[in-house]
């Protein structure tokens, strides 16, 4: 699968747009801010990890931090975003300690994984509900960006695309009549 097949999937699973979905497909070579190369940082990659985790954390499945999504935010960041983009990320996720403490009592990699979950899924709403109401031209909201590069790197990760989807290395011929068993997993080829 290719990176702009993998992308109209990951769109689709989305249900929208993947912003800055035009670096990624030009080949990601935009400049960084140099705050980006915090990212990089063992003690941030493991925290973007966990955040992604409890986006889509471990089940039957794989989850984000499994997959390494982690270590491949920063790159994204880095070489796919605008300045812009940049700006916005970092400073969203710079808020994510003191706005966990505030919720939760505690640092985000120290409240409990349920606490997390709604941590991230209160974000999610807020971020939507931003992203709404945004004028065009807009950035978007900082955690619309984080969970985009979540789940782009997770579905085109090797775990996401053979253990979440159905994989197959060379496709059969187009059966638009192929059975579908409740709880089918969909391709990833």
């Amino acid at each position: 699968m290719n990176r702009r097949e993998a992308i109209k999937r990951v769109t689709l699973l989305m249900g929208g747009t993947v912003i800055g979905a035009s670096f990624f497909l030009e080949g990601c070579q935009r400049s960084a801010s140099k705050d980006v190369e915090t990212l990089f940082d063992p003690k941030s990659i493991d925290f973007l990890a966990d955040l992604a985790e409890a986006i889509l954390p471990r089940t039957k499945t794989p989850g984000a931090k499994e997959a390494g999504v982690g270590a491949v935010i920063p790159i994204m960041v880095r070489d796919c975003y605008s300045v812009e983009e940049q700006v916005v990320f970092l400073a969203g996720i710079a808020g994510i300690d003191e706005r966990a403490k505030k919720e939760f009592g505690n640092r985000f990699q120290q409240i409990g994984k349920k606490d997390q979950t709604a941590f991230v899924d209160m974000l999610d709403r807020e971020a939507q509900d931003y992203d709404k109401k945004k004028i065009a031209g807009e950035l978007p909201h900082f955690f619309t960006l984080f969970k985009q590069l979540t789940l782009l790197t997770f579905f085109t990760s090797k775990l996401g695309a053979t253990e979440v989807f159905r994989y197959v290395k060379i496709p059969g011929k187009y059966d638009g009549d192929f059975p579908y068993q409740k709880g089918d997993h969909a391709w990833a080829t």
